[in-house]
């Protein structure tokens, strides 16, 4: 018992040093270890497709060169195609805020005998109406503007992380068992067999869900601005962005997509309102009940919530680097908690 209870107390004393310390560690090398972090998150997502055309006889350089030229062909589909298109479609945005606010003042004025009959002073409403829409359109065009900057920034850097990258991801795919195995160097003996188990452990809920969970969100994207096109949905393309890309926490991607869409179209016919809807809801359906059952599998090991709260935790306190690493830090946690307090405390009571 007493043993026991020691081991937690210092599981929980090393776990909370080691969260210090990666905290500190993130903030000095921030983009240094993005990019690193990229470069993982590539080598877990193409490690399949790697072992797949080596265990076909092909040499590593050409397995490689093929994966590469892969990439190659997203980056390039990246920086002339996806990253030109946010920054017209938020040029645009940034053009038509004044007409978009004028036209939701206008709806709400058209409520104007309803405010009649509940408010005070009725004829204030359009005085105060017009502060509020005033304050909004400042900070929706401040936001627009440093939106275009930081995603020109984001270029920028993204431009040197295509050098950096791609030689980090070359010894990742080519030593990654390596490095697992040297990992065993810092564990004494006695405890190899149980610290192998643990890293094999995170190491697949961590892969599972970064192959599933970046194609799942391609997916929902991807569909998101197909449908909004047809629909002819201005800033169908942005919408489909975000919706894909937040999409990594768990169905939030839809519900944010949905909540955009819908501040575009009022105003217009009901229908359009209607199919919109029926977009969104159909494509959360494809998710739920056909996507994340095939590409996902019952194997990943981390419930929605879970990872809901680690990207929200993590990503307050270091940002995007806090992003990229909520998920394989809530693995972590889970795996080592579960060994060393939930076991050993049902191995006690029984």
């Amino acid at each position: 018992m007493d043993l026991i209870k020691d081991k937690q107390s210092r599981f929980l004393i090393y776990g909370f040093i080691g969260i210090i310390i990666f905290y500190y560690i993130a903030h000095r090398l921030g983009w240094i270890l993005i990019y690193f972090s990229l470069a993982l998150f590539l080598a877990y997502f193409f490690g399949p497709l790697y072992r797949f055309i080596i265990q076909r006889g092909i040499s590593k350089s050409i397995a490689i060169l093929l994966i590469f030229a892969i990439i190659i062909a997203f980056v390039v589909l990246v920086i002339f195609f996806i990253i030109p298109n946010t920054i017209s479609e938020l040029n645009l945005l940034y053009r038509e805020i004044p007409g978009l606010l004028s036209g939701y003042q206008n709806i709400l004025l058209s409520l104007e005998p309803f405010f009649e009959r509940i408010a005070t002073d009725p004829n204030n409403l359009e005085v105060f109406l017009q502060d509020i829409f005033s304050e909004i359109q400042q900070g929706l065009l401040t936001f627009a503007r440093t939106a275009i900057f930081e995603l020109s920034s984001f270029a920028t850097k993204f431009g040197f992380g295509i050098i950096i990258i791609p030689i980090i991801l070359y010894y990742l795919l080519v030593d990654i068992d390596l490095f697992k195995d040297n990992l065993l160097i810092f564990v004494s003996p006695k405890n190899k067999k149980d610290f192998r188990e643990i890293v094999i452990k995170i190491d697949r809920i961590i892969s599972n869900f970064i192959r599933g969970r970046l194609v799942v969100c391609f997916i929902v994207g991807a569909l998101i601005a197909i449908g909004l096109y047809l629909l002819q949905i201005k800033f169908y393309f942005i919408i489909g962005l975000v919706s894909g890309i937040l999409n990594f926490i768990p169905y939030l991607g839809p519900i944010i997509g949905w909540v955009l869409s819908l501040l575009f179209i009022l105003g217009k016919p009901w229908t359009i309102f209607l199919w919109v809807t029926v977009l969104f809801v159909g494509v959360n359906q494809i998710e739920a009940i056909w996507l994340n059952p095939k590409i996902l599998g019952k194997e990943l090991g981390l419930h929605p919530l879970t990872i809901i709260f680690s990207v929200l935790i993590f990503g307050g306190l270091l940002g995007f680097l806090g992003v990229l690493y909520a998920i394989p830090l809530a693995a972590t946690l889970k795996v080592i908690t579960n060994r060393y307090l939930v076991q050993e405390d049902n191995s006690l009571d029984g």
